[in-house]
C-alpha cells in the first residue's frame, strides 16, 4: 500500500522528472546544471534576505538548504554567455553586479509574497496541525475520556452509568434511552451546549417557528442527575441532563440523558478572554475544537464499554436543531 505522504508527493516529482527529461533533450546537460543553479540560488538567496527582513535573526525551519548557495554561486561566476561553465573564466565586474540586482529583485517579490502571506498553505498547516500533539486537543479528549471511563466503568465510588440512569428513570418513572449523548456545537458564544444554555433554548426551540423550520420536536428540560465521588481528596459530582422530547405530530414521547462537554465550554471561553499573551481566536476555537472532537470520538470509538453508553452529536457542521438530532438516533437505536 502507498502511503498518503508518497501518494502527496507523486505527482509533483512525476512532473519534475518529465520537464528535466523534455529540457535534456532540448539543450545540453551542461546548460541544464546552469540553469537549475541559477534558479536554486537567487530562490534560496531571495528566501534568506526576505526572511531576515521580515524576522530578524531568527533562523528560518529550511536553513539546510543554504549549503546549495555555495556551488549554485560558484556555478553562476563561471557561466559564460553560452551559458557553458568555463573553469578559466575570470570573473568581471558586470557579473557581480548582475548577480547582486537579480538577488535583490527576487528578494523583494519574495519579501511582498510572505508579507500578503501568499505562499502559506492553509491547508496544509491545518493537516500538519491535526497531526501534531502540539495543541489543546489531545489534552482535553484524554481528560474528558478519563472522566467517561471513571462513570462507566464505576470507578472512584460510583456506582456505574447503567445504575445512574436506571435509578433516575425508575425515580421519575420514566424509560430513558440506555445512551448519554455529548454535543459538540460550533457556536463561539459562552457556554453553548452547557445545561444552562439548554434549558435557556427550551422556550426558542418550542416556538411554533422553530418547529415549523427544524422538525416537530418539542422538548423540555426535566433537570439533572447528580451522583458525588471522591478524586484527588476531593468532592466532586457526575451531573447529566435529562431532556423530554415529544413529537408534536404523532404524540411520541422519549427522553434521552446528556453530558455537559466541559472542555469544549472551556474552548468557547477562552476565546472571550483578552488577557492571553496570545489571544485565543474563532479560528482557534475551530481548530482545537476538531481536534478535541476527533480524539474524543476515537477514544469512545475504541472503548467497547464506552462505545456502548455514549455517543457524540456533531453540530459543528451544521449546527442544526440538537434536539432532532438525538430524536432521530433514539428512535433508530429503539
Amino acid at each position: 500500500m502507498i502511503s498518503k505522504a508518497t501518494k502527496r508527493w507523486f505527482v509533483p516529482l512525476i512532473l519534475c522528472v518529465v520537464c528535466l527529461a523534455m529540457y535534456s533533450v532540448i539543450y545540453p546537460e551542461c546548460s541544464l546544471v546552469v540553469v537549475l543553479s541559477e534558479a536554486l540560488f537567487y530562490i534560496i538567496s531571495g528566501y534568506f534576505v526576505s526572511h531576515a527582513i521580515l524576522h530578524g535573526k531568527k533562523k528560518p525551519k529550511t536553513q539546510l538548504i543554504s549549503f546549495l548557495l555555495l556551488p549554485t554561486f560558484a556555478i553562476l561566476l563561471l557561466t559564460g554567455p553560452n551559458t557553458r561553465i568555463h573553469l578559466n573564466m575570470k570573473v568581471k565586474k558586470e557579473k557581480l553586479l548582475t548577480i547582486v540586482v537579480n538577488t535583490v529583485s527576487v528578494s523583494l517579490v519574495m519579501l511582498l509574497l510572505q508579507w500578503l502571506k501568499v505562499l502559506v498553505n492553509e491547508i496544509e498547516i491545518r493537516r500538519m496541525l491535526m497531526n501534531s500533539n502540539n495543541h489543546l486537543g489531545p489534552g482535553l479528549a484524554r481528560t474528558f475520556f478519563g472522566f467517561l471511563k471513571i462513570v462507566t466503568d464505576g470507578e472512584l465510588g460510583t456506582p456505574g452509568l447503567e445504575t445512574i440512569l436506571q435509578r433516575y428513570a425508575d425515580n421519575e418513572g420514566i424509560q430513558l434511552h440506555h445512551k448519554v449523548f455529548i454535543l459538540f456545537p460550533k457556536n463561539t458564544s459562552q457556554d453553548v451546549g452547557s445545561h444552562s444554555w439548554m434549558f435557556e433554548m427550551e422556550r426558542e426551540y418550542n416556538m411554533p417557528d422553530h418547529l415549523r423550520n427544524h422538525g416537530p420536536i418539542e422538548f423540555t428540560f426535566q433537570g439533572c442527575t447528580q451522583q458525588p465521588y471522591f478524586l484527588n481528596g476531593k468532592e466532586r459530582v457526575i451531573e447529566l441532563a435529562v431532556i423530554k422530547m415529544r413529537n408534536t405530530e404523532t404524540g411520541l414521547v422519549y427522553y434521552a440523558a446528556i453530558a455537559e462537554n466541559r472542555p469544549l465550554i472551556t474552548l468557547q471561553k477562552m476565546v472571550n478572554i483578552h488577557s492571553l499573551k496570545k489571544p485565543f481566536s474563532e479560528e482557534d476555537f475551530k481548530l482545537h475544537s476538531e481536534i478535541y472532537k476527533k480524539g474524543l470520538t476515537s477514544m469512545i470509538e475504541e472503548d467497547t464499554a464506552c462505545q456502548e453508553r455514549f455517543e457524540i452529536v456533531d453540530m459543528q457542521r451544521d449546527n442544526g436543531n440538537f434536539t432532532m438530532k438525538i430524536y432521530n438516533r433514539v428512535v433508530a437505536q429503539g
